[in-house]
């Protein structure tokens, strides 16, 4: 992609276009929020959604000299978003089955008994409950309700006199929080557990 793409695009607007990173400049201010929030329409997390664009972008800038773009700029950005935020979506679907696979499996809290280290254990009881603390009050208790009193989505709503569809979406932001607050522990639990 050469500053003639760029300028290509641009040229509607009826702006005159130096250098490419002039012309990038431009084609960034003019899309980076609308791609924003339309990659916000699949993560549902803002943050998330910036970081997909920007990736995006720097992929764009990267790229430029070997990019041909054949379709106009404004559809190859959306699709380009587009496909990152499903890549996203699955990667995230593949690590929640993994983890809930580790869950039902009691795979999480046990290791293997030759690689037992008291302080590693502690430090990981510790840390797993410091993020169930920093949970929203109402995702903490149902997820306390859920995963250490065994209670069904339907009992926990009973009990607490709200529709299982509440229970279910405090459980998917509490699983989420949790994932995002321990993350570095699923990445380095296989060394850990190896040492």
């Amino acid at each position: 992609m050469s500053v003639g793409a760029f300028t290509h695009t641009i040229a509607g607007e009826k702006k005159e276009v130096q250098s490419e990173e002039q012309a990038f400049e431009i084609l960034f201010r003019n899309y980076y929020t609308k791609l924003s929030f339309f990659a916000n329409k699949f993560v549902n997390d803002l943050q998330v959604a910036e970081e997909i664009v920007s990736d995006a972008f720097t992929y764009l800038w990267e790229q430029r000299a070997q990019l041909e773009i054949g379709i106009s700029t404004n559809a190859y950005l959306y699709r380009m978003v587009q496909n990152r935020c499903l890549n996203h979506l699955k990667h995230k679907k593949i690590e929640s089955e993994y983890v809930n696979y580790l869950a039902k499996h009691n795979l999480l809290s046990e290791t293997p008994s030759t690689s037992r280290n008291p302080y590693l254990e502690k430090e990981l009881e510790e840390q797993v409950k410091k993020a169930i603390e920093e949970l929203p009050e109402k995702c903490r208790e149902v997820f306390k309700l859920s995963r250490f009193e065994q209670l069904k989505n339907r009992e926990i709503a009973e009990q607490l006199n709200i529709s299982t569809k509440t229970v279910e979406r405090h459980m998917t932001i509490a699983l989420e929080r949790m994932r995002h607050c321990l993350k570095h522990l699923f990445i380095l639990l296989p060394f850990l557990i190896i040492s």
